[in-house]
């Protein structure tokens, strides 16, 4: 892995460069790695960790999807592409004069809005998705994604050398080349709002998901890190921390996960700390993200309550019949005998055997796909729907076998990723 593109809550998909620059899925569910194309592609983005867009050679736009594949020729060649959260995709490229902008809403091949800028050398596009920040000799250009409307020119003494935008979007840090000053860029004002002061230049920042700290790469060095507090503008600290692309990066539980020499250790970014070492981590990818780990019920959990025969803990109330209009209505006596006729009890269900499950997707054909690719000494697993609430989930399962040790071996012989649980009727 080089490098993360995105990733998909629901289907349980990273989706990630490779060290070749192919892009590729890692489907957490069924534990396998798929190529995604092998057509060479740059600008490899992704929003959504779905849809993977990418240029062609010949400036042809390129998306990617489990479904199927879908090409875009823009009216020049294209340079950059940026997807959006809404489905649309902003794509740059220059014609000589200067670059070009196209909006665009795949599949559709009609061109929604266009717009021309100076010629630019790179694009930020802000977290929350609504502006593309261009970079030129000595400034910023914005676009608004959702008409390329352009906002207030940002001016600057020096060429810029990184951008680093606040989820929100509201302000971006500048670092300019060869200055040891931050600029903070108010998105409202459209101007310098403030500076930060650093040791040297930097030439790589970092921001937290929650936009409360930076990390800035000094220009000249790869062995540390400084850590910026967005909300007063000021350098903390520094940590002793070598660059990778997928490390410094901030970790859960106000963690900074950095790699020095074979080791893994994770700082505590309030003190700047170490408070915890991963011993040889350094030779993993890291890559920090929040999901449900959604997985099968285990068994166990849907099966019916059941009641030992016998005595009835419950207390029980005699039944009062409502009386008729000319009657005199009289309540039961305190010591009246209960009349309730206690139910049958209910019967426990029978074990079926135990069954071997090697994947439970949402997709009956990504099941079918994943069974036709799994054989156990000759016997190929079949496709089960089951439902959960009002969702379907389809499983992937050998069995039922009538032990648990004979389904663990029939686990162990796929060789794959599995899980045994006992099936009742």
């Amino acid at each position: 892995m080089a490098r993360v593109l995105g990733f998909d809550p629901d289907e349980g998909v990273v989706t990630f460069l490779d060290d070749k620059g192919q892009p590729r899925r890692l489907d957490l569910r069924a534990s396998e790695v798929r190529i995604a194309s092998k057509a060479k592609l740059t600008s490899i983005a992704s929003v959504n960790g779905t849809e993977v867009y990418g240029i062609t050679p010949t400036g042809t736009v390129s998306r990617i999807t489990p479904t199927g594949d879908w090409t875009f020729e823009p009216p020049s060649p294209a340079r950059f592409v940026f997807p959006q959260q809404n489905g649309s995709v902003v794509i740059a490229g220059n014609d000589g004069r200067g670059t070009q902008l196209w909006l665009i809403r795949p599949t559709d091949d009609d061109i929604i809005k266009t717009a021309s800028l100076p010629l630019v050398s790179r694009g930020v596009r802000t977290q929350v998705g609504d502006r593309i920040y261009f970079t030129v000799d000595t400034g910023l250009i914005g676009v608004r994604t959702q008409d390329l409307a352009r906002v207030k020119s940002i001016r600057l003494d020096k060429p810029v050398t990184a951008v680093a935008p606040t989820p929100s979007g509201d302000r971006l840090y500048v670092a300019l080349e060869g200055s040891n000053v931050l600029s903070v860029i108010d998105r409202y004002s459209e101007s310098v709002a403030a500076t930060v002061r650093l040791p040297s230049p930097v030439s790589e920042m970092r921001m937290d998901p929650f936009g409360q700290m930076i990390l800035a790469r000094p220009a000249d060095g790869n062995d540390s890190a400084w850590v910026i507090a967005v909300g007063t503008n000021r350098v903390t600290g520094t940590i002793s921390a070598e660059w990778r692309s997928d490390l410094p990066a901030f970790a859960p539980e106000n963690q900074i996960a950095v790699v020095r020499g074979n080791d893994v250790v994770f700082v505590n970014s309030s003190r700047l700390a170490d408070s915890r070492t991963i011993a040889g981590g350094a030779k993993d990818f890291w890559y920090f993200f929040a999901w449900n780990g959604f997985r099968p019920r285990p068994a166990e959990l849907d099966r019916p309550v059941t009641f030992e025969r016998g005595e009835s803990t419950l207390v029980r109330d005699s039944v009062v019949s409502i009386p008729a209009r000319d009657s005199t209505f009289s309540p039961p006596l305190r010591d009246a005998t209960p009349t309730m006729v206690e139910p049958p009890a209910a019967v426990a269900p029978r074990p079926r055997g135990y069954m071997v499950s090697f994947a439970a997707v949402l997709m009956e054909q990504k099941a079918n796909e994943t069974a036709a690719t799994i054989s156990v000494n000759g016997v190929r697993p079949r496709v089960v729907p089951t439902r959960t609430g009002s969702t379907t989930i389809y499983r992937v399962v050998l069995g039922p076998y009538a032990s648990r040790e004979e389904a663990e071996r029939m686990g162990r012989d796929s060789r794959r990723q599995y899980w045994v649980y006992e099936e009742t009727q």
